[in-house]
C-alpha cells in the first residue's frame, strides 16, 4: 500500500486545485492584490530569471522529454502485461494511477504558477475603460485612425527584395530589444514592469506553424516561447503577447491588448509597426461583418507596402492550412472554455472593445 500512498497523495491535488479556483473567482479584487501582482514577482518573475539563463527553450525541450517518457512507460507496462498476465489488472491499473496523478501534479503547478490569472480583475476595470457598446461610426472611425498610423510607420522601417517589412537582426537582437517596450509602457502602467527574462525561440518553429500557434507561455518554466518562423510583422507583436504571459496576464484577448500597448510604446518604429498592423487587422475582421463597404473604402487608403505585408502574412499562414491546423485550433478553443473564456477563440474580437475603449476621445 505504501507505494501507492505518493500517488494518492498527488491525486488530492486535483481538487485542491479546484478549491484555489473558487476562491480565486469569488475574490477577484484580493487575487489581483496578492496573487497576480505579489506572487507574480516574487516567484515567476524569479522563476524566469533563472530559465532566461538558459539560451533555448527549456520548456520545448522537457514536452520532448516527457512524450519520451510517456511512451516508454507505456511500452513498459505493455512488456509488464505480456510477461505477467495473471495480473494484468494490476499492471494497468498501476499505470493509470501514476498518469493521473502525474496529470494532477501538473495541473496543481499550472493553477499556483498561472491558471489563477484566468480570474483575476479585468484588465478594463485596471485600465479604467468603459466597453460600453459602441457605434459602426466608431469602429470606422478607429479603423480610419490605425490605417494612418500603419501607414506612417510603414515609411519608416526596411523591408526587403520583395518589397515586404523584414528586420536586419537576429532573432535574438530581436528579443533583447523587447523588453525596451514594457519599460516604456509602464511609466504609465506600473503593473507592466518587472525583469524578467528574454522570450525563447521555439527550435521547431516551422512544425509548430502547422498548428496555427504564433507562441506559447510556460507557467511551468515562466518562459515565453516564440514561434520564429512567422513573418517579421507577426513576430514582434508575438513576442509582446507572450511576454504578457508572462507577467501574468492570462487571457486572450488581453495579452493582445497589452501587445499592442507595448509595441506602440516601443522606441523602435518596427514594433510600433507591427502594433499598429496587428491591430489593423483585428479591426478590420470586426468592421467587415457589420459594414463592409466602408471597410472597401477605407482599405483604398491602405499604402502599397502595407498592402503587401498583410498579402505576405495570408500567404505565409495558407501553405499551413489542413486537418492539423483544424485539430489544434479546437484544442486551443477547448483549452479556453475549460479556464473561463466563454466564447473560445471568438473571445479575441473583445480587443477590439478594448481598443475602441481605449481610443473613445478619437471618437
Amino acid at each position: 500500500m505504501k507505494r501507492y500512498l505518493t500517488p494518492l497523495i498527488l491525486l488530492c491535488l486535483f481538487p485542491l486545485s479546484l478549491l484555489l479556483i473558487f476562491m480565486a473567482k469569488s475574490n477577484p479584487t484580493t487575487l489581483t492584490a496578492l496573487y497576480s501582482e505579489r506572487f507574480n514577482q516574487w516567484v515567476v518573475e524569479k522563476l524566469s530569471q533563472l530559465t532566461g539563463i538558459l539560451p533555448f527553450s527549456l520548456f520545448e525541450w522537457l514536452i520532448y522529454f516527457l512524450i519520451l517518457m510517456i511512451l516508454g512507460y507505456f511500452g513498459l507496462t505493455l512488456y509488464q502485461v505480456a510477461m505477467y498476465p495473471k495480473t494484468w489488472w494490476s499492471i494497468i491499473g498501476r499505470f493509470f494511477l501514476h498518469l493521473l496523478s502525474f496529470a494532477s501534479l501538473l495541473y496543481f503547478l499550472f493553477t499556483i504558477l498561472w491558471g489563477l490569472n484566468y480570474y483575476k480583475t479585468p484588465l478594463e476595470e485596471t485600465l479604467q475603460l468603459n466597453l460600453s457598446p459602441r457605434s459602426v461610426e466608431e469602429l470606422a472611425l478607429l479603423y480610419d485612425y490605425l490605417i494612418n498610423q500603419t501607414n506612417e510607420t510603414r515609411t519608416q522601417v526596411f523591408e526587403n527584395e520583395d518589397g515586404v517589412f523584414t528586420i536586419n537582426e537576429t532573432i535574438s537582437e530581436i528579443f533583447k530589444r523587447a523588453p525596451l517596450g514594457y519599460a516604456t509602457a509602464a511609466t504609465t502602467c506600473p503593473f507592466l514592469g518587472g525583469d524578467y527574462g528574454l522570450p525563447k525561440a521555439v527550435f521547431l518553429s516551422d512544425l509548430m506553424s502547422y498548428t496555427n500557434i504564433t507562441g506559447i507561455y510556460s507557467p511551468f518554466t515562466a518562459e515565453a516561447n516564440v514561434n520564429v518562423s512567422v513573418p517579421k510583422s507577426t513576430l514582434l507583436f508575438t513576442t509582446m503577447h507572450e511576454m504578457a504571459h508572462q507577467r501574468g496576464f492570462a487571457s486572450e484577448n488581453e495579452a493582445n491588448f497589452i501587445a499592442y500597448l507595448t509595441c506602440i510604446a516601443h522606441p523602435d518604429v518596427d514594433f510600433q509597426y507591427s502594433g499598429y498592423l496587428n491591430a489593423l487587422n483585428y479591426v478590420n475582421r470586426a468592421l467587415a461583418l457589420v459594414d463592409r463597404e466602408t471597410l472597401i473604402t477605407l482599405n483604398e487608403k491602405l499604402s502599397d507596402g502595407v498592402r503587401r505585408d498583410l498579402n505576405d502574412q495570408r500567404d505565409y499562414w495558407k501553405q499551413y492550412e489542413g486537418k492539423v491546423e483544424e485539430t489544434f485550433t479546437q484544442m486551443n478553443q477547448t483549452y479556453l472554455k475549460l479556464n473561463g473564456v466563454n466564447d473560445g477563440v471568438q473571445s479575441y474580437g473583445r480587443v477590439v472593445d478594448l481598443l475602441l475603449a481605449y481610443y473613445e476621445p478619437i471618437n
